[in-house]
């Protein structure tokens, strides 16, 4: 088959953008975009949401669209798949470009190849954001307004209206790509008016569909005129940086960005003078595809905070061109002086590109500090099962990927609203809602810059108490309840009339960090002549009775912050016990509790005489 070579090449894109796809889970503009772009009507999401938000309205009704294809928002796997169904057509579409450009099928292989392995195009290809699949239609127009340019059929002109008109829709950065083209057909064709008129007119329209969606939506809603951006604001240095490795290599290369922009932009300079000497026609196109963008894109940045890369991606295609083209022009000036193949040649050159993008494309799959999400998967889950409808949930990183994964009977709510709510709008809220519940479950860690961060576990801290603190894979989670314990008139045992215990509350199924969890709460009596510890024992259980001793947690009472010494005997109070439970094999185990001195070792006797009381039993594991 003819075209093997590229098919074989789309497959293996295809498959790396679907390695690990749903691996990770769906991060805050990811779950913004599923929860308001796909599972919100039309009418709302164009006639309410789009209002407040810096997208053109065709984003709204693809991602729309998709969740009618796919039947619903559960899958993150299907929903991704959108883009990296979108994105692996740019492999294709580059493919065509650089034949196109060069009248060689091997510099569009390898063009497509290249596409394929792009770390940074499979970053974007990974989630539910508009993005990819904008930039495999981006690479697609380019080549087929190249192609329009030395054809000019009808068909062609169909063609570039719809695929270009489309991708023009797609995002508001990607008029300054279309204006490529223009350029292009300025420099090929400048005697020929009525082509020029022609294709001005088409890029005219393409401008007012898209100024049209943005003075509907953005515009009149007032949100353009008080919109910050909300990216890094302009760097000049950044177009060296970051910009040049990014969109070169990607976003997770765990190497100096500093050292490798100036080599990586170094090289693509190299190679865009190799291709100025042997290539003008395709040179002419690749420069006005590189320097447009990010030319108009630092213009918009200096309204808006919006220098990032990914507004830019569409510059991606040409950057690899440059380097593919020069790497075989450079190879063909070379095998005169050296006995190898061009072609291997050229596969040499670029042998550092594709170790780079190896290295990258490892950090993204595998290094835990190039993770997109934090654990909001396992988060959700975890607080699922925990909640009743009794308690409430704070959630401290306003983060929209929490509301896709938490499906708990809590109310759940985001406090801080943002990083500049004062400390004392903070703790009015609190004040506000906590007497309506139970417990109250603090979940995540607000973003970091946060001027207010804390507030909320501060306040907390210090009305409530806290009576849970674990980790779900990283994601902290605390549970605070009222420090108030209810007396009761006949408690479950009595510790030589020092103190006596009121209730307990066991939590068999250990935390995510390993440990059982354990309330007791206690009612003085007494006070002791020395300070007393508290310790509980978890006993094996076997066909003899009570085993050995398999762990523990010995502690002064609230973990030193009361005295037995000088407590107050009319106060009641709440321990929280966490029993190391890690490597512990399944069984039946008994947890026995007590008080004793810890400069003597003497225990205080219960009202049977005994130096502990058996509180209960339970069966760990299978």
């Amino acid at each position: 088959m003819r075209h093997l070579p590229l098919i074989l090449i789309c497959l293996l894109g295809f498959a790396l953008r679907l390695h690990k796809l749903d691996a990770v889970p769906l991060r805050g503009d990811e779950a913004f975009s599923v929860q308001y772009w796909a599972d919100t009507s039309l009418a709302i999401s164009l006639g309410e949401i789009a209002l407040g938000e810096p997208h053109t309205p065709l984003v709204y009704v693809v991602a729309r669209a998709w969740r009618m294809i796919i039947g619903g928002v559960d899958s993150v796997f299907a929903l991704r798949c959108l883009a990296a169904l979108g994105n692996i057509i740019g492999a294709a579409g580059i493919w065509a470009l650089g034949w196109r450009l060069t009248g060689e099928r091997r510099i569009g292989l390898v063009a497509a190849l290249l596409w394929a392995l792009h770390p940074y195009e499979i970053w974007h290809s990974q989630e539910f954001r508009n993005y990819a699949w904008w930039a495999g239609l981006s690479v697609t127009a380019l080549w087929l307004g190249a192609r329009l340019v030395e054809r000019d059929t009808r068909a062609d002109w169909l063609a570039y209206a719809l695929v270009g008109g489309t991708c023009a829709l797609a995002i508001y950065t990607e008029p300054f790509s279309a204006l490529a083209i223009t350029g292009y057909a300025i420099l090929q064709r400048r005697a020929d008016r009525r082509f020029l008129m022609r294709l001005l007119s088409l890029q005219a329209l393409f401008a007012a569909l898209l100024v049209s969606g943005f003075w509907l939506l953005q515009v009149r809603s007032g949100y353009a005129g008080t919109y910050p951006g909300l990216q890094p604001a302009f760097s000049l240095p950044d177009y060296v940086v970051v910009f040049a490795p990014t969109l070169t290599l990607g976003s997770s290369i765990p190497l100096d960005q500093t050292a490798l922009g100036l080599a990586i932009s170094l090289w693509l300079l190299v190679a865009a003078a190799i291709i100025y000497g042997y290539r003008r026609k395709a040179f002419h196109l690749l420069a006005l595809a590189v320097a447009l963008p990010l030319l108009g894109l630092g213009l918009a940045s200096q309204f808006w905070d919006l220098f990032h890369p990914r507004y830019v991606l569409s510059v991606a295609p040409a950057l690899l061109l440059l380097l593919v083209i020069g790497s075989f022009g450079l190879a063909e000036r070379l095998k005169k002086r050296i006995r190898l193949d061009a072609n291997v040649m050229a596969l040499l050159l670029l042998s550092p590109w594709f170790a780079l993008a190896m290295l990258s494309l490892d950090a993204h799959y595998n290094n835990p500090l190039y993770r997109k999400a934090p654990a909001w998967d396992a988060l959700g889950a975890f607080l699922n099962e925990q909640v009743t409808e009794r308690d409430l949930v704070i959630q401290l990183a306003g983060d929209a990927a929490f509301g896709y994964y938490y499906r708990g009977a809590a109310r759940d709510i985001g406090l801080p609203v943002h990083g500049q709510q004062s400390i004392a709008d903070i703790e009015a809220a609190l004040r506000d809602l906590v007497d309506d519940y139970e417990t109250v479950y603090v979940a995540a860690r607000e973003q970091a810059g946060w001027k207010n961060a804390g507030a909320v576990d501060a306040w907390l801290g210090e009305y409530w108490q806290e009576v849970l603190r674990t980790q779900v894979e990283g994601m902290p989670v605390r549970q605070y309840r009222s420090r108030q314990v209810q007396p009761k008139a006949a408690p479950l045992a009595n510790f030589a009339d020092v103190v006596s215990l009121l209730r307990y509350e066991f939590h068999p199924e250990a935390l995510p960090t390993g440990e059982w969890l354990l309330w007791l709460d206690w009612q003085p009596l007494s006070q002791s002549a020395r300070p007393l510890k508290t310790f509980v024992h978890v006993y094996a259980l076997d066909e003899n009775g009570l085993g050995g001793l398999v762990t523990q947690a010995d502690q002064y009472p609230q973990a030193g912050g009361l005295d037995s010494s000088g407590w107050d005997a009319q106060t009641p109070f709440r321990d929280v016990v966490y029993l190391p439970a890690a490597g512990i094999p399944a069984g039946e185990y008994e947890i026995r509790i007590g008080w004793y001195d810890e400069a003597t070792g003497r225990r205080l006797r219960s009202g049977l005489g005994a130096d502990t009381h058996a509180l209960l039993k339970f069966q760990h594991g299978d």
